[in-house]
């Protein structure tokens, strides 16, 4: 079986990141815990230029049947973007500061662990959305949140003062953003109108700082979980985000749940959108799910738990959906 690994000599340099080895260091545990669990595959490494993209979608064409992602969630998103809708299956080494796709997909950070699961776990197809042709993994964002992720990617930078211009320009925004006035189709329903100062489409439960903030999504229901923020003051709205990293969810009432297949949103006045913390330009958006898009290599045990809440989320889907998407006002 023909492997390659797609490294990311960068990734891990931050000072939230776990992994403090050198590249050098990393590469040479990597190729170590590969080779334990009968593994050997070529190395390619990423660049400023080339993020994994080309790579990933170079090595599906040679026929690679493994391609393994060795990085954060910013070389997981390039390489599996190229691996989409190919045969080729792709394992996952997380290497980076939130690795949030891991984190969904109940990959560990532990470099043996996730070795492991790729020779000897079982290989899944999971889904992805697309948002204006662009394609995502965890979440697509309309509104503050996607405002805000330049501001969170300086924190996640190497370096005291990175961190510190984050945490600046987040105030900043935080404090100059407007909520909007949208107009919504779902799954190709009557538009709704809404005032709402963020509207996330999730295809992942994590995203973000290890926020928890959809739950009841499912990387292979063919569905997309939409949440709502409406009549959130910024105040609320800080509570919330803390609520949610601390494991709780004090102002859900308050947000708006419920899945789709397709979205598109307009808006009075532009706002910027987001896919997987990449702006995406302003609306208005047209937001769809790939079924199935890509394979990937799993811990055994996820497959049947998230098969049988999948086909829950499905019935749901076809009895509450007309009923929770009236609510939208």
């Amino acid at each position: 079986m023909r492997s390659i690994l797609i490294f990311n000599p960068g990734s891990g340099l931050s000072l939230l990141a776990e992994n403090h080895q050198t590249p050098e260091e990393s590469e040479t545990a990597i190729l170590t815990a590969l080779r334990a669990v009968g593994i050997e595959p070529e190395v390619w490494h990423t660049t400023p230029e080339e993020y994994g993209h080309g790579l990933a979608t170079r090595a599906a064409q040679e026929g690679a049947e493994l391609v393994i992602a060795a990085g954060g969630d910013g070389t997981l998103h390039a390489v599996a973007s190229g691996l989409i809708g190919t045969r080729s299956v792709l394992g996952i080494l997380p290497l980076g500061t939130m690795n949030n796709i891991a984190r969904s997909l109940e990959i560990p950070t532990n470099l043996e662990q996730a070795c492991a699961i790729i020779a000897q776990g079982t290989t899944w197809q999971v889904d992805a959305g697309v948002v204006n042709g662009k394609t995502f993994l965890e979440v697509a964002g309309i509104g503050l949140e996607a405002a805000l992720f330049p501001a969170a990617e300086n924190v996640k930078k190497l370096g005291l003062l990175s961190t510190i211009r984050g945490v600046i320009e987040g105030l900043y925004t935080l404090f100059v953003f407007k909520p909007a006035h949208f107009r919504a189709s779902f799954d190709g329903r009557r538009s709704r109108r809404f005032h709402a100062i963020q509207i996330s489409v999730c295809n992942s439960p994590y995203y973000g700082a290890h926020f928890h903030i959809a739950p009841r999504a499912s990387m292979n229901d063919g569905l997309l979980d939409v949440l709502i923020y409406k009549n959130f003051s910024k105040l609320a709205y800080l509570r919330h985000a803390i609520s949610i990293s601390q494991g709780r969810r004090i102002l859900k009432p308050r947000v708006k749940q419920f899945k789709v297949k397709t979205l598109t949103i307009s808006s009075e006045e532009p706002v910027v959108v987001h896919a997987d913390g990449m702006q995406q330009g302003y609306t208005p958006a047209s937001i769809n799910v790939i079924h199935k898009a890509l394979n990937v290599r799993v811990p055994q045990h996820i497959t049947g738990k998230h098969t049988s809440k999948a086909r829950t989320r499905k019935r749901r889907h076809k009895t509450d959906h007309k009923e929770d998407i009236t609510h939208v006002r």
